[in-house]
């Protein structure tokens, strides 16, 4: 077929504009390649897998910059992330902190799955990176963290269990709870709600499935069963026992297990948004104390003994770690040690984990009239794997057949 002049116009503009938009997009390629233009989204060019909290390197003004993949939980999020601003602000021409916050348990699967691949991970106990430890050296051949090593895992922050209630509560509540019965008398009150002036007794904690103050607190109720029956040393065998379920489902009559109760943020924040949701949860002291700073009603009480949640940073020794990575990492666990660091843990009301000169004595004082002390006692939990097991039980027997509320 013939073209015509304008159809020959048209042609002859069609391959004009073809030119030109290769010559942008070579441009836009070597801009790129120069460190000017860059694509939107960008594969990490080392150290696993994109999109999983895996590390990588990139490239700026100064050279090389090491990301650093810090898998943390939400609880201490507000002093983690004002410290990784300033060591990012400190550090920015080598290193680059980067979060990603997972849950303790999925944290854990997910680094044992190699769906995540962090260079430092903090969950919210020592039972998961020792539990981590363990199946790592089960499943390779070397091992991922050592927590005997003080430059591998390090223990920078502490904040306790605690029951949370109101002050009007507390006055009933705390000569029941806090003795060596106390989870004795909670039963005898799940039981029997109208023995309360309230007539009611809504308790509640979080998924021990999902969060760490869930397992401690599952892990209390435990080892007290446990002592009391003759059965210390031997709690493996509790998630087969029929009369411990008995006395479980006996302590739990009174439990809310609702959407806020699939953690402990979601659950402490429901409780301090409205008191009247629940006579009583598990939190930690921390969150406990920055509620009581706003609220005089608030009260707590500590179990005798309780459990601690240790928030600590451990280094993987995994092939997806680079040097320079490693490197960073140890600066940044250290920077976490120093006094400011440390410091500032005490806005967000944790204890510090060695005894010196930063304390959160003054503000465990200023509000004793709520509850809050500096000493308490406590103990070590069930073996991870007597834990485990009695929580997937708790959820198939007690959390799905709670009613409606």
């Amino acid at each position: 077929m013939k073209l015509t002049g304008p159809g020959k116009f048209v042609l002859f503009m069609l391959a004009v504009g073809i030119a030109i938009g290769g010559w942008n997009a070579w441009q836009r390629s070597q801009g790129n390649a120069a460190g000017g233009f860059k694509l939107p989204f960008e594969l990490p060019k080392s150290g696993g897998n994109a999109g999983t909290g895996s590390t990588s390197g990139t490239e700026n003004a100064n050279g090389t910059v090491s990301e650093i993949s810090f898998v943390s939980t939400p609880a201490k999020k507000d002093w983690l992330q004002e410290q990784i601003t300033r060591f990012n602000a400190q550090h920015g021409a080598q290193y680059k902190i980067v979060t990603v916050p997972l849950p303790s348990r999925e944290a854990m699967h997910s680094i044992l799955g190699d769906k995540v691949k962090p260079v430092l991970w903090s969950p919210g106990s020592p039972i998961w990176p020792a539990r981590l430890s363990e199946a790592w050296s089960q499943k390779h051949s070397g091992t991922i963290l050592d927590m005997s090593d003080p430059n591998g895992y390090r223990v920078f922050l502490r904040s306790p269990l605690v029951f949370l209630t109101t002050k009007r509560k507390a006055r009933f509540l705390r000569p029941l709870l806090s003795g060596p019965d106390g989870w004795l008398q909670l039963r005898r009150l799940s039981l029997n709600p109208q023995l309360t002036p309230w007539e009611t007794m809504r308790f509640s904690h979080a998924d021990p499935l999902t969060s760490s103050s869930g397992m401690l607190t599952l892990g209390l109720i435990m080892n007290d069963y446990a002592q009391r029956n003759g059965m210390a040393g031997k709690l493996q065998g509790l998630a087969r026992d029929k009369r411990f379920w008995t006395y479980l489902s006996e302590v739990e009559r009174g439990l809310v297990y609702d959407e806020p109760a699939s953690g402990t943020t979601k659950l402490t924040k429901a409780f301090l948004e409205d008191t009247s949701r629940y006579d009583l949860i598990t939190a930690y002291e921390s969150a406990a104390l920055e509620g009581a700073a706003k609220n005089s009603e608030i009260a707590v009480i500590y179990p005798s003994p309780t459990a601690v949640s240790e928030h600590a940073v451990s280094l993987m020794s995994a092939d997806w770690v680079t040097p320079q990575q490693k490197e960073g990492a140890l600066k940044f666990m250290q920077f976490l040690g120093s006094k400011e660091s440390l410091q500032a843990g005490l806005k967000s009301k944790f204890r510090p984990a060695t005894a010196g000169s930063i304390s959160l004595a003054a503000e465990l004082e200023r509000f004793s009239d709520q509850g809050f002390q500096q000493s308490f006692s406590t103990i070590e939990l069930p073996p991870y794997e007597a834990l485990n097991a009695v929580a997937y039980q708790w959820g198939q027997r007690i959390a799905k057949k709670q009613p409606a509320r």
